[in-house]
């Protein structure tokens, strides 16, 4: 189980650093609030430990990790998300995930 989930998180953030990269669209806004993906991806979470579901709770926690280091660098804009800073950082929280792995996975079942 913990290596499916690995691979559904690590999946979820080639799929969306290549899409993004590709297609950079802008986040969605609610009013003047700009919705990240990393939001998602903690409601995903949220919802994968509430329902018990590996591939929702993979999912979200792909989609928050994709974003993470970006926050922590106090990204602005797409170039800020494709920094070496930003990459580096995204394969570090990668690797401790990977660490993890089986310690994660266990919340869903």
């Amino acid at each position: 189980m913990a290596d499916l989930f690995f691979l559904i998180f690590l999946g979820t953030i080639i799929f969306t650093r290549l899409f993004l990269y590709f297609k950079p669209i802008p986040a969605p806004t609610v009013g003047k609030f700009w919705t990240h993906h990393y939001m998602y991806g903690v409601g995903l979470v949220l919802l994968g430990l509430l329902i018990g579901s590996v591939v929702t709770y993979a999912v979200g926690l792909g989609l928050f990790v994709d974003e993470l280091t970006y926050l922590l660098i106090n990204g602005k804009n797409h170039e800020d998300n494709y920094s070496k800073k930003s990459l580096i950082g995204t394969l570090i929280f990668i690797g401790v995930v990977f660490f993890l792995r089986e310690f994660l996975s266990a919340f869903v079942t």
